[in-house]
């Protein structure tokens, strides 16, 4: 998914987060954030090294093949620098979309994931404060889930 694309889905979608399906709560398996959209979920984990991994699950946070999205884009904007687009490709378990890059440390960042899964276009904007901080103990359960 290219600037265009997103900047589109951005103009179509709006940049609010989604909320979870029927009021359900997912934790976040693999150390992320939950977040829902209009056909599944997402967790988006954010390496301490850099880079990001996404998984996708459906709306019972059933996981869902890497091959349920036929696009996955992460961009980050961090204050005062030049926006970073990550180059996202399924892995070779088939299980997780993975694209490296520089570490997202800065809570004031903004993390946007734009994908496609099951033919429906989402866009779905983070801040940086609402993920786990390297080195830090882990959320307590069931606050995992962003909205």
């Amino acid at each position: 998914m290219n600037k265009t694309l997103l900047a589109f889905a951005a103009l179509i979608l709006g940049t609010t987060p989604a909320l979870a399906h029927n009021g359900v709560i997912h934790e976040a398996p693999h150390g992320g954030i939950m977040k829902a959209t209009k056909t599944s979920h997402l967790e988006i984990v954010l390496a301490p090294q850099g880079g990001a991994r996404i998984y996708f699950m459906d709306a019972s946070g059933k996981p869902l093949p890497a091959s349920a999205a036929s696009d996955v884009s992460v961009e980050i904007d961090r204050p005062g620098q030049k926006t970073e687009y990550i180059t996202m490709r399924p892995d070779p378990t088939g299980t997780l979309w993975t694209g490296n890059g520089k570490p997202a440390n800065d809570p004031k960042s903004v993390i946007r994931i734009g994908s496609v899964v099951r033919g429906e276009s989402e866009l779905i904007e983070v801040p940086r404060s609402q993920f786990p901080v390297y080195g830090k103990e882990a959320p307590a359960k069931g606050k995992t889930h962003a909205h």
